[in-house]
């Protein structure tokens, strides 16, 4: 494996071991108002949250380019689109539809209002959702580049 490919992926690792925990707390919750008005709650919302947008950034704006790089199934004239398909296609990605998802999650946590509770709220549980993807991908990264 090529060593920005492999720091990328072990930074990515590095920062889910922390969303791991923070995920794992919030999953047993039953997240709600009156939950979300802890101050302590709300610190381990914002660091998943954090986590969860910088994973999802550096899949996207790196570790896919790395990854199909490494295999050799990287042209400089392709666009994102292209990279989506590619990865569908090499089962990396389960579409990219569902990627769009992820990234129509992203985009709305960091344009979300603090006085739209209820919104925050929604978006925490897409966010929970969101990041099982996300680890899915990363699963799905390894089990190809381990693949004989």
């Amino acid at each position: 494996m090529s060593a920005p490919l492999n720091q990328t992926l072990a930074g990515i690792k590095q920062m889910m071991q922390g969303a791991d925990i923070d995920y794992s707390l919030l999953a047993a919750q039953n997240i709600d108002l009156a939950w979300l008005a802890h101050y302590e709650h709300q610190r381990i919302v914002n660091s998943f949250l954090f986590n969860y947008l910088k994973i999802q950034d550096k899949i996207g704006g790196k570790l896919f380019r790395l990854l199909l790089q490494y295999w050799h199934e990287l042209d400089d004239s392709m666009t994102m689109l292209d990279i989506l398909n590619r990865l569908e296609k090499l089962r990396i990605i389960d579409s990219v539809e569902a990627w769009d998802t992820l990234r129509e999650i992203r985009n709305t946590l960091t344009h979300e209002y603090p006085e739209d509770v209820q919104l925050r709220l929604d978006n925490i549980r897409l966010s929970l959702a969101g990041y099982l993807q996300l680890k899915q991908i990363i699963a799905n990264i390894e089990h190809a580049l381990n693949a004989p």
